[in-house]
């Protein structure tokens, strides 16, 4: 066994500031020798050089880091002659294909969720036992030495911490044992060939332990085990193996191990003909969405190994797998898209050493409809633009709402022949400040973006189910908009408003993520999605295995009469509670203009604010339906026109008031947020002047005192605006 004691652990604790370049340096300590591990970030990047020191007799073979204080790998980036996996969401091996020599220096390239993550590391030479170390902290920025010693004295090297913090001496403890009596292995093929590439795969060992395969006394590989205390690796069959029966023997630190006895097959005959020589293949799916499991495949020649690369955008690796080809020269490995991978296009690279293919994919929205705006913030008077794409010549339903929560336009926009689609709204000059949302919605797929007026955009918690009511044998989806790369709880409450499900959702860089659920143990009723950030949370309701069987139903409306663009309010009952019913809106003309599905609650009531009318909505009587099973109930809708005149109303049908009475001026169709002149006159003589303006429904109101000297008779109040002017008569007693 070897003197140089390579393999530790230690804390990484990378104190990277946001504006300066940090560097932290933890030295540690063997026998003869160090390993130098040193951490820089820059940019939003964290380097890692490790470094084997000229006094070592030991190669370096493998490094692994684990993230300990919270968070999880991104991606990393590596050297032509390690090759690297992500074990776990928390923990990244690297394994040399050229081990690292003393004197020389190797970098890795990661990039976490986390500005600053803490994180341990471990080296390995492959031969000698492990060395326990304790975890020591250091609040100092710069460069930090820490200091082992064993129980023969401490190491002669006595350096010093830089920043004059405390030195720390340690002391080597006996490595834990990572082959436990439950451990198994096994090889793949289960009778390999001399000079054959072989799968070891492992199970319930220690987590993170470090572990030597041999073949009888010969060495053939070194790895570890991760998180979970499980493997997967590849190792070759030396070419000097013979045939016949041998024992595949794994080592732990302490000399703990497991065996695995098999045969040794000859190599196959070649016969004298032509050699069929397969070329490297590779298949993937050019369209990859969040949260699915990919295929990817192809050919090379026979027991050939391929390294697969998954590349970023940017071209930087993301996982690195290998993979063998059977004996018909096919190969395969599934690939998972994580439900956070920011969209955009990717690459996939197939290597065996001699040939190497790449693939591209996009990573894309699960909905059909995809829209942005052409800026993140407006000044008020300016004009939004929302474009995008979508299924062809269908129409997509937008609505903008203030940071009030209140719509303020809508509009129905055709989607060209080549799937584009457009919106335009100009702000008023008095527009509210603040996080404005828009919703487009065509059929019953919907997508939610936002823009800021007069400040920065702050998105808001946003949850959208992909149904109303589900049966216990679906999944539903839930599609959630959030600020970017931040972590929100989802909590699902039954009907008896106790938690039924709870979980953690983290989102990408989009500040989007989808999650899906499975409904096998819900009973039917009413369920709630409930998703929460700080303060803020956002609740959807949803039904699972609800009836039509509502009984009667009552259906009514807020308003008399309504506008193109307006919003409708619905509100009802049925005489059954928890029961599925359909609402419709119809044009004059008898078109269906939007059905959707809703529910009753345990009381039997229900409601509804998905319908608006289409801005252009024809005047005349529409009509609202609501259907479940064979019951039905409908009220008629009057739409105006929007070009209507301004009209002028007071709050007596009479027209009678005496001196000092309030009267109370009203009217519709005065314009969208517009100045309003109200003027009292008689005998050709100005009494009074009532300045006012429309909301952004056109209607307005205001309050009159008829004044106590006023002599008696007949006057008129005159309504003015930009649609024009309207009169009625008032008559002072």
């Amino acid at each position: 066994m070897s003197n140089v004691l390579l393999k530790s652990v230690i804390v990484l604790a990378l104190l990277l500031g946001s504006v300066f370049t940090t560097c932290v340096v933890y030295p540690v300590y063997a026998d003869s020798g160090f390993v130098t591990v040193t951490a820089t970030n820059a940019g939003g990047q964290t380097v890692i050089s490790v470094s084997n020191s000229a006094n070592n007799t030991g190669n370096i073979v493998s490094f692994t880091l684990q993230i300990t204080g919270g968070g999880t790998f991104k991606s990393f980036n590596i050297q032509n002659d390690w090759t690297g996996a992500k074990t776990s969401p928390t923990t990244v091996a690297f394994s040399a294909i050229a081990p690292l020599a003393p004197g020389m220096t190797t970098s890795f390239e990661i990039q976490t969720d986390q500005q600053a993550p803490t994180m341990t590391w471990k080296t390995s030479d492959g031969e000698s036992g492990q060395i326990g170390v304790q975890q020591t902290n250091t609040n100092s920025i710069g460069e930090t030495t820490q200091q082992l010693g064993n129980n023969l004295g401490s190491n002669p090297n006595n350096n010093q911490n830089t920043n004059k913090t405390s030195e720390t001496t340690q002391t080597i403890q006996q490595p834990p044992k990572g082959i436990l009596d439950t451990s198994t292995f096994r090889i793949i093929p289960s009778t390999p060939s001399p000079n054959s590439h072989i799968r070891v795969v492992g199970f319930s060992f220690s987590a993170l332990t470090s572990l030597d395969l041999y073949i009888g006394n010969d060495k053939i590989g070194s790895f570890s085990s991760d998180d979970k205390g499980n493997f997967v690796t590849t190792v070759l069959v030396p070419d000097s193996e013979q045939p016949g029966s041998v024992n595949f023997i794994l080592k732990d630190q302490q000399n703990n191990q497991k065996t695995f006895s098999t045969n040794i097959k000859a190599p196959s005959s070649r016969n004298s003909g032509p050699v069929t020589n397969i070329p490297l293949t590779l298949n993937v799916d050019p369209i990859y969405h969040r949260g699915e499991t990919k295929t990817i495949n192809g050919t090379d020649n026979p027991q050939s190994t391929i390294t697969i690369t998954l590349l970023d955008p940017k071209g930087n690796p993301i996982t690195t797998s290998v993979v063998q080809s059977d004996k018909d020269g096919n190969y395969a490995m599934k690939d998972v898209v994580p439900t956070d991978r920011d969209f955009g296009k990717y690459s996939v690279t197939a290597s065996d050493g001699k040939n190497q293919v790449t693939k591209q994919y996009n990573v894309v929205t699960t909905h059909n409809i995809s829209v942005v705006s052409s800026a993140t913030r407006y000044e008020p008077g300016q004009i939004v633009v929302i474009n995008g794409t979508s299924i062809s010549n269908q129409l997509v339903h937008f609505v903008v709402t203030d940071p009030t929560n209140q719509p303020i336009y809508s509009k129905d926009a055709n989607v060209t022949s080549a799937g584009t689609v457009s919106m335009s709204y100009q702000l008023d000059d008095s527009a509210i400040k603040g996080t404005y949302e828009v919703t487009a919605t065509q059929g019953t797929d919907l997508v939610t973006i936002f823009f800021g007026v007069g400040q920065d955009v702050s998105p808001p918690i946003t949850a959208t189910l992909d149904k109303l009511s589900y049966q216990n044998t679906d999944n539903p989806v839930v599609s959630i908009t959030g600020p970017p790369s931040s972590t929100l709880n989802l909590i699902i409450v039954d009907p008896s408003d106790t938690q039924k499900f709870a979980d953690i959702i983290n989102l990408g860089s989009s500040g989007q993520a989808t999650y899906s659920f499975n409904l096998t143990s819900y009973t039917p009723g009413i369920y709630s999605a409930v998703v929460s950030h700080a303060e803020e949370k956002v609740e959807k309701p949803f039904a699972v295995g609800l009836s039509t069987n509502t009984g009667q139903i009552s259906l009514s409306i807020v308003k008399d009469s309504y506008l193109p663009g307006d919003n409708i309010i619905i509100i009802g009952t049925t005489a059954n509670a928890n029961s599925l019913l359909q609402i419709s809106l119809t044009d004059p003309n008898g078109q269906i203009v939007k059905t959707i599905q809703t529910f009753s609650d345990k009381t039997g009531h229900f409601s509804s604010f998905d319908f608006s009318l289409p801005s252009t909505a024809i005047p005349g009587t529409w009509k609202l339906d609501g259907t479940s099973g064979v019951n039905h109930s409908s009220v008629p809708l009057i739409v105006k026109s929007s070009k209507q005149a301004i009209t002028v109303s007071l709050d007596r049908s009479s027209g009678a008031y005496t001196r000092g009475d309030i009267v109370t001026i009203s009217g519709t169709d005065a314009g969208v947020t517009a100045e309003v002149d109200i003027t009292i006159n008689g005998n050709s003589t100005v009494i009074d002047k009532l300045p006012t303006s429309s909301t952004n429904r056109g209607d307005y109101s205001t309050a009159w005192q008829v004044p106590r000297d006023v002599n008696p008779g007949t006057y008129t109040v005159e309504a003015s605006s930009i649609t024009g002017k309207a009169t009625i008569s008032i008559t002072i007693q």
